[in-house]
């Protein structure tokens, strides 16, 4: 969808504003929720898979906002529900339920995470290593 925003002035160079996404619920259905805090924190980071490659299992403590830049992601959950996007996809993440990121494409894949969270809190968690 394009939009151009009612309050920009008219000039010889239009602006074309994209709508990426509107969400009010995580990729899993869960309510978008923010965090109070005394200590506000935003973070970003971009994420590269290789074709085949996967991230560890992770959760989050903090909402985050994820547009997949290039190539497509599958988000996998602990019960075996899986995701699809591809780029120009964003969506709220899942920040409470384990998941992992797979690229199950033929290019590599890139994404944008958003997190707001608190500082000195992890965006993300990953499960204890085990040793055997």
């Amino acid at each position: 969808m394009f939009f151009q925003a009612p309050s920009m002035p008219q000039t010889d160079h239009q602006e074309i504003i994209t709508m990426v996404s509107r969400d009010t619920t995580t990729d899993v259905g869960g309510p978008v929720r923010y965090l109070s805090t005394p200590a506000p924190e935003v973070s970003s980071v971009i994420l590269t898979l290789p074709p085949g490659g996967k991230t560890d299992w992770m959760t989050h403590p903090v909402p985050g906002y994820i547009y997949i830049l290039e190539g497509e992601l599958t988000v996998e959950f602990e019960d075996g529900h899986r995701l699809h996007y591809h780029a120009g996809q964003a969506f709220m993440q899942a920040h409470t339920q384990w998941h992992r990121g797979i690229n199950e494409g033929k290019t590599q894949m890139r994404f944008l995470a958003v997190f707001f969270g608190e500082k000195g809190t992890p965006v993300v968690l990953h499960p204890p290593k085990t040793s055997h």
